[in-house]
This record gives structure tokens, C-alpha cells and sequence, in this order.
């Protein structure tokens, strides 16, 4: 403990920690002066940190309900607007094992990814996190990479790693090639090879987790394994357009424990396909289109909302499997800048998946035969002052499940933004936004209650507004 009489006075105090905050003061302004004027991450030679959160607050001005993370969309996330998207953090960190002196040098590499965020809805952070609630943290990605290896150009990689491309950041969607996921591959010049692990939980569809022996127990648990292809050639020259061309095939082994043990009905082996392409066109000063489709068949049909391809969906057919079934994605994203104005993106996305059985046959009864969805979204990031940056968006969006009837939202979203780097770019962060969202949706929607705020707030047939408001405030950042 120290002797409270060797305390200097209070004067001398008062000058010291004067000359502190005025030290400080002139450290974090020098800070500030070499700040990047965009997103880079934070690191020394061999070290990286990396870092996508979002944090913030939101109400209903309608009803007394917790809305946060409440989508207004009918898919129930991003596509046709993702400002009602809840807390959310991504932190990661790269170590440099081996760094090279060029690009064209040998390196290793290693990658950890986490995923954070609040299972329940609300708020990260309360008088305790999440009101003592449960917070998940997960692996998104912890990889290694080895790149120019044997020979230059090629890099291999092993672990668990975002294997993905194609993204649209107004919709926080990634479409044609998502299969992010763990295992290991190869990438040489536009040619790109991997193969993927993929397990169930609980009631998946088709079953992972087989109860052979009739107990009530799981005697076996099944892996989906996915080979996995793609290659993206330029052409155009100084344009830089691209075709790329995706391939996977799904493989899942029957469920079978050995010699004696008989297959179960509802877990026989299984398989599925996926093929698509994009074409990207450089349209010159910042403007750009790319336009994508793909097909899957079998178990890989997921597409349903923009599900992944290993999402498998609908009810199998009579022998147990998903042979028959397909999906069709197609997806056309565009943006194009007005000088110093305004920045444009717009966003349009279809799917349609149909189960394996007939509509009429063995199908059980409340299970659908098909499924179809689409949205039309455009957005406007105005640069009013450097610093003051207003979004303006709008869609449309529908939903078809099974034989109904069509349900449909009409959504418009108005977000000011401040943006302290000054970056004239919609991409720039931090920001800083208030968001107002409006959806009008038909009867349908309503009474199906197809958007998660519906759900929330209580909608149902004959019940409920069909309007939905949302008021919000958030931080967002990425580095």
C-alpha cells in the first residue's frame, strides 16, 4: 500500500494530469492525421487484424415489441434490404508464417475467423451481455494456407475457409459459388479445386443423424461430402470482364454400421449436381454488371431463399431420396456511379426448388412440392457532403410456397449516414446511421406471416397490420 503522505498535492495533480491529457491529445490527433482514409487492417509485419461488426438499436413505433433483428423481408434476411439486420460481429486474425519478399515469393499463412452474435434477438450488450443470455461464438474460418508452392501460382489450403466469390453487398448475399465450409483445396491462376465437409443437426433433411436399429438413438452419422470446381477466364482487355464457371457434386453414403446391419429406409445413399456460370461485363468508370445461374439437382437443391446448395429442400421421393428434385438460381447485380453524386446498385434474384415427389402420390400432407421467391432492389447512396452520405432503397419482393397464392412486399428504406473518413464511396466505413424502413404487404403475406417482423409482432390470417414500421440506429464497420 502506498503511504498517502508522499501523495503529491492536489496543484501538482492537477498539473500533471493536465500534461497527460494534453500528451494523449496530441498522440490521438497524430493518430487521426495518419489514419487510412479506407477500410485496411491493423497489424505490423507478420500480424493482421481484421474486423465486421455491426452494432445497434431498434424499435417499432407501432407495437410494443422487441424488433431488433427483425427482418421486414419475406425471405427473412438480406435480399430486398438488409437494414433490419441484427448484431452481428466477425473478428479475425492473420499470422504471416512465411512472408515473402514479392507477391511471386513462397508464403504460409494462417486464418481464424469468429462469428459472433445473439441467438435470441436483442441487444450484444445489456447491463450484462445480452442480458445474461446466452452469447454463440463460433469458427467462421481457421485455415493454412500454403501459396507458390512448388511451383509459382499455386496455393493449397487446408481447414475450415470461406469458399466463396460472388456477393452483393445490399442484399448480404452470396450466391453461385457459396460452400464455405471445412476441408481443403487447391487454387492455380483462375482454376480453383476444393473438397467440402458438410454434417446436420437435429431434424435435417435428408437425414444425417439415422437411427439404424429402431431404439429411438442415432447409430450413425452421416457426412455430405462435396467435390467442388470453378474457373474464371478474362477477356476484354482493359475492361477486365470474366466468365466464370461453376461446378459441384454432392455425394451422401448410405447409413450403414456393417456386416448384419441393413440400410434403413430413410437414410439409403444419395447424390446431387450443380452447374452455373456468371459473366461479368467492366462498363467503365466504376460501372459494372454481373449476371449468374445456376442449377442443382438431387440433394444439391438448396436455393429456396438463397440457401446454399448442400441445403437440401422439400420431402424425398418414394425410395427415400431426392433424385428428381431441382432448383434454379438466377441472380443480376449491377452498379453503376455518378461522378462525385451519387453511387447506384440494384439487385435482382430468383429461385424456384422442386421437392422429388409428385404432388400427388406419397407425399406427406403438409409438405410443399415446390417453392418460388424473387426480388427487384435498387439503392441510391447520395454523397450530399463528404461526410454526410443519405441511402435511399426500395423493393420489390414476392413469395409462392407450394400451390398458394402469391404473397408480396412493397419495402422502402431511409438510412442518414455519417461516414468521418470522408470517403466518397458506399463502401466507405465506419458509418454511422438512423434507418426508417416501410413495408406494405398483400393479404397473403399477412396471413402467412412471412417476413420475421410478422412473425414478431404477431400477424396471422385476418390478423394484424399490414404494415410494417421499423425505426433504428446503428454503427457499422469494417477493417
Amino acid at each position: 500500500m502506498r503511504d498517502r503522505s508522499s501523495v503529491p498535492s492536489k496543484r501538482i495533480a492537477g498539473r500533471r494530469a493536465a500534461v497527460r491529457a494534453l500528451g494523449l491529445l496530441s498522440v490521438s490527433a497524430l493518430c487521426l492525421t495518419a489514419a487510412p482514409r479506407s477500410a485496411h487492417a491493423v497489424g505490423s509485419e507478420n500480424f493482421e487484424w481484421h474486423w465486421y461488426s455491426r452494432l445497434g438499436m431498434a424499435w417499432s413505433p407501432v407495437y410494443g415489441q422487441n424488433v431488433q433483428g427483425a427482418s421486414l423481408n419475406l425471405l427473412g434476411f438480406g435480399i430486398g434490404g438488409r437494414y433490419e439486420e441484427g448484431d452481428y460481429s466477425e473478428p479475425s486474425f492473420v499470422a504471416h508464417v512465411v512472408k515473402g519478399a514479392t507477391p511471386d515469393d513462397f508464403y504460409v499463412k494462417s486464418e481464424m475467423t469468429f462469428a459472433i452474435w445473439n441467438q435470441y434477438g436483442g441487444p450484444f450488450m445489456q447491463p450484462s451481455s445480452n442480458g445474461g443470455q446466452s452469447i454463440t461464438v463460433q469458427f467462421n474460418q481457421a485455415y493454412i494456407e500454403a501459396g507458390n508452392f512448388l511451383v509459382p501460382g499455386l496455393s493449397v489450403w487446408g481447414g475450415a475457409k470461406f469458399f466463396r466469390e460472388q456477393y452483393a453487398p445490399i442484399g448480404d448475399y452470396f450466391y453461385l459459388d457459396d460452400l464455405s465450409g471445412q476441408g481443403g483445396g487447391i487454387k492455380y491462376g483462375g482454376l480453383q479445386l476444393a473438397i467440402l465437409g458438410y454434417r446436420g443437426f437435429g431434424n435435417t433433411t435428408p437425414p444425417y443423424n439415422v437411427d439404424v436399429n429402431g431404439d429411438g438413438g442415432v447409430d450413425v452419422e452421416r457426412f455430405r461430402t462435396v467435390f467442388a470446381g470453378n474457373y474464371k477466364a478474362e477477356f476484354g482487355g482493359e475492361a477486365k470482364h470474366h466468365v466464370k464457371v461453376h461446378g459441384e457434386f454432392h455425394v451422401l453414403p448410405a447409413a450403414k454400421r456393417g456386416e448384419g446391419w441393413a440400410v434403413p429406409d430413410n437414410a439409403p445413399a444419395d447424390f446431387g449436381g450443380v452447374i452455373g456460370a456468371k459473366l461479368h461485363l467492366g462498363l467503365g468508370q466504376g460501372n459494372w454488371s454481373d449476371t449468374a445461374v445456376r442449377f442443382g439437382t438431387g440433394i444439391a437443391n438448396g436455393a429456396a431463399g438463397g440457401a446454399k446448395t448442400y441445403q437440401t429442400w422439400g420431402a424425398p421421393n418414394d425410395e427415400g431420396t431426392f433424385a428428381g428434385s431441382f432448383a434454379i438460381e438466377a441472380v443480376e447485380h449491377l452498379g453503376f456511379r455518378l461522378g462525385d453524386a451519387a453511387a447506384l446498385e440494384g439487385l435482382a434474384t430468383f429461385h424456384y426448388t422442386k421437392a422429388a415427389y409428385e404432388a400427388e402420390g406419397a407425399a406427406p400432407p403438409t409438405a410443399l412440392e415446390k417453392q418460388m421467391d424473387f426480388s427487384v432492389q435498387a439503392n441510391a447512396t447520395i454523397f450530399a457532403h463528404k461526410n454526410f452520405h443519405p441511402v435511399v432503397e426500395a423493393s420489390f419482393q414476392g413469395r409462392k410456397d407450394g400451390d398458394g397464392d402469391l404473397g408480396t412486399a412493397v419495402k422502402v428504406s431511409v438510412v442518414p449516414t455519417l461516414v468521418p473518413t470522408g470517403e466518397l464511396s458506399a463502401g466507405a466505413r465506419p458509418h454511422f446511421k438512423l434507418i426508417y424502413s416501410l413495408a406494405i404487404y398483400n393479404d397473403v403475406a399477412r396471413d402467412a406471416a412471412m417476413s420475421g417482423y410478422l412473425q414478431r409482432v404477431g400477424a396471422g390470417p385476418g390478423v394484424g397490420s399490414k404494415v410494417g414500421q421499423y425505426i433504428g440506429a446503428r454503427t457499422d464497420w469494417y477493417f
